[in-house]
């Protein structure tokens, strides 16, 4: 059954079809690089957030599913601000004339910004508002407002306010000369504007009260059968005259501020990589203002004295927020909650077959390459392997690239138990994985404790690679064990996010692994690679070979196929390499989750592109790259995305996926992602998306529903066969990873 959005597509693309007209498509460019034939990347990531917005509008999708979806483009908008927006912001000082791509200018690229985003928050506020919430009150998950309890109640509140609320908060004076406010980032504040009592006209003061971020949002009271719950800042208005005894609250007024967070450190300047990172995150807190949200009922003297105190434009920088502010707790709060029908039917990632009934983990390795695809099948084979290696006496030493880890990360505590237990353990760390500083500071801090050897990135660029290498000592000899990813080592997002592993006991890639660790630990600069591509010395040249390969084996009666996945497509020069084998009669098929900067469908330059972006209840996260190669395909899995960043100033692997089984799967996985007419959206050539609907009486297809159900049957499969053959012979016969 086609999705029924709350809204129509047309109206939900509206904003992104409202293009100035250096976005709008040249009908016949001269050059490959002709702006007409490219996007421009913060528009188009824009586009992406509307069509996460969409699944929150979708009226197929369950209530708190769709809550969650809200709440991601909230959290979504936050770090563009902090992030793309303060980064325009800088070069509309540095270089105000500096043309993008797409021929648009900074302060172009703002105004549009401007118009675009607040299309989207009003839109998103209104699925709040008028749709998700009052739906949710239908299904006894229902807001209640301070003013509106029953006696007993009012008592319950009244106290938690008294023991918790009162105590912690903490009231701040604003001095009549004070110039700027000093607020954290992203926190929840009330201004508030006050008379002392017994006063007239003008004697007027002002006051901050800041909510903490770390405070739980909700507040839940007793319920039988359903959820009632208040938003703790309705409670502390409620009792807002408490802080200021002796005046009168003329006006309150609840705000936020999105900070500047595009911070970058020099690392061939600083002498301390741990101490300038921590420098960074004091910085952040400090930053220019670029956004204020304030809510809609504020009224304009509130507007303009916020806006002065910020040093922010009251036109371009203050957004109405028509309900509550800070939508990311929603993410939780809808986790947290259970309903008949209010969530996606549970599904839990399936035992990897080679794995399942194997002697060892060693041993499967040993037969053959295996694959893994997240979150269809288990991410704990990753855990078990290093689990097993830490406590595997053979084991001689363990290597590992960590990008972004949970907080109670299995792996790190294994790595640590390794380390302690006197093994050969040597992490990368990357410390600037933006958001996620604090974090990997903790715990790299905490591995070198253990006497791990933990490396803090590489001079000059940023460590994305994900690398795992086992050395054991086996009765043959050593062996090399290694686990290539496209994803993070996190066992809480390989529930959610789609990715592909691959683990191998290649000698040659086993090699090439060694090579890796050895050239960012040492001096070493290994000459040639085996079977790895690694950026940024050799990726962007072997795509570009790769596809001009594909363009040479292409002729019209047999012509070439290109198929590519990942989340952000914005290389210029990949682009126009791509361009140029479409050109040549390539079939070029690109899935794109995020920013897409290529424009399909320009008469003579991309007519024989075709785009697609699938947005579903997993985040696509795979970078998966396939060649026809005149009928000797080949597919590769990567850490990178076609962008400079990923090309050019980051560690970042590619590998071959070699195995004919592990190959046909994904060459059948990518097929699906095109064939989906369910939640793929195709970019059309004026740069806006439309949701891929099937032909007519053509059967409905969602690729990530196929896929769940492969994987169960898979697994099904296997454990028939393996109950069939397997025959218990007493106690210690089980099969383990040791």
């Amino acid at each position: 059954m086609t999705p029924k959005p709350a809204v129509s597509d047309k109206a939900a693309e509206k904003p992104a079809a409202e293009k100035p007209a250096s976005e709008k498509p040249v009908e016949k460019p001269g050059a490959l690089d002709a702006p007409g034939n490219f996007i421009n990347r913060e528009l188009s990531w824009l586009s992406f957030n509307t069509r996460v917005l969409q699944e929150a509008l979708n009226l197929e999708n369950p209530l708190l599913e769709r809550l969650a979806f809200l709440a991601i483009v909230g959290s979504n908008l936050d770090e563009f601000f902090m992030v793309r927006v303060g980064k325009l912001r800088r070069a509309l000082e540095d270089e105000p004339h500096h043309r993008c791509a797409a021929g648009m200018t900074p302060a172009e690229q703002l105004a549009e910004i401007s118009k675009r985003a607040r299309a989207m928050v009003a839109q998103l506020y209104r699925g709040l508002q008028q749709d998700v919430l009052p739906a949710l009150g239908r299904r006894d998950i229902s807001r209640v407002r301070p003013e509106t309890l029953e006696r007993k109640d009012e008592a319950i509140v009244e106290r938690y306010f008294a023991d918790e609320l009162f105590p912690s908060l903490t009231p701040v004076a604003i001095p009549d000369d004070e110039e700027r406010l000093e607020v954290a980032g992203l926190a929840v504040h009330f201004a508030v504007r006050l008379r002392a009592e017994g006063t007239r006209g003008e004697a007027r003061s002002w006051a901050l009260l800041p909510l903490p971020r770390a405070w739980p949002r909700f507040f839940f009271l007793p319920s039988e059968g359903g959820h009632r719950y208040l938003l703790v800042e309705d409670i502390v208005r409620h009792h807002l005259e408490r802080f200021f005894p002796g005046y009168e609250i003329e006006e309150e007024a609840l705000f936020r501020v999105t900070r500047n967070a595009d911070f970058a450190v020099d690392d061939e300047e600083v002498g301390d990589l741990l101490e300038a990172m921590e420098d960074v995150l004091r910085a952040r807190k400090e930053s220019d203002p670029v956004r204020l949200e304030l809510e809609s009922e504020a009224s304009p003297e509130m507007c303009a004295w916020l806006c002065k105190h910020l040093g922010l434009d009251p036109v371009r920088d203050l957004y109405a927020i028509d309900g509550p502010l800070d939508l990311k707790p929603f993410m939780k709060f809808a986790s947290r909650l259970d309903g008949k029908g209010l969530h996606y039917k549970p599904f839990e990632p399936q035992p990897i077959s080679a794995f399942d009934g194997a002697p060892s983990l060693w041993h499967a390795i040993r037969e053959k390459d295996v694959l893994a695809h997240l979150p269809y099948e288990s991410f704990r084979p990753v855990v078990d392997l290093v689990e097993a290696a830490a406590d595997d006496p053979s084991v001689l030493a363990i290597k590992q690239t960590l990008y972004r880890t949970s907080a109670d990360s299995p792996i790190i505590a294994a790595l640590e138990r390794a380390a302690l237990a006197g093994k050969q353990v040597a992490v990368l760390v990357e410390l600037k994985a933006r958001f996620d500083e604090a974090q990997n500071i903790a715990w790299a801090k905490r591995l070198s404790e253990a006497g791990a050897q933990v490396i803090y990135g590489v001079v000059g660029l940023k460590t994305h690679a994900k690398l795992l290498l086992i050395v054991r000592r086996e009765p043959d000899g050593v062996r090399r064990y290694v686990h290539l990813s496209t994803g993070n080592y996190n066992d809480q997002t390989a529930t959610r996010y789609e990715d592909v592993g691959l683990f191998t006991c290649d000698a040659e890639i086993g090699a090439d692994a060694s090579n890796f660790f050895n050239a960012v630990t040492g001096y070493s600069d290994p000459r040639e690679w085996r079977q790895l591509v690694v950026a940024p010395t050799g990726l962007r040249e072997r795509l570009r070979q790769l596809i001009e390969r594909e363009i040479s084996r292409s002729s019209k009666e047999d012509p070439g196929l290109i198929m590519l996945k990942m989340n952000s497509l914005v290389d210029p020069g990949l682009i126009e390499a791509l361009f140029e084998a479409a050109r040549a009669g390539v079939r070029v098929k690109l899935c794109v989750r995020g920013i897409c900067c290529l424009r399909p469908g320009v008469k003579g330059v991309s007519s024989n592109v075709e785009v697609v972006s699938i947005v579903d209840r997993f985040l696509e996260h795979s970078r998966l790259f396939y060649f026809r190669n005149g009928g000797a395909e080949e597919i590769w899995g990567s850490s990178a995305d076609f962008m400079p960043r990923n090309l050019d100033r980051r560690l970042e692997l590619m590998f071959p996926v070699r195995d004919e089984a592990a190959r046909r799967s994904l060459v059948g996985f990518l097929n699906l992602c095109f064939d989906d007419n369910q939640r793929a959206w195709r970019l059309k050539p004026d740069g806006t998306w439309e949701r891929a609907v099937g032909a007519k009486g053509k059967p409905a297809r969602r690729e990530q529903d196929v896929m769940m159900e492969e994987a169960v049957a898979r697994a099904e499969a296997a454990r028939v066969k393996r109950l069939s053959v397997f025959r218990p012979q007493g106690p210690g016969t089980a099969p383990g990873v040791k």
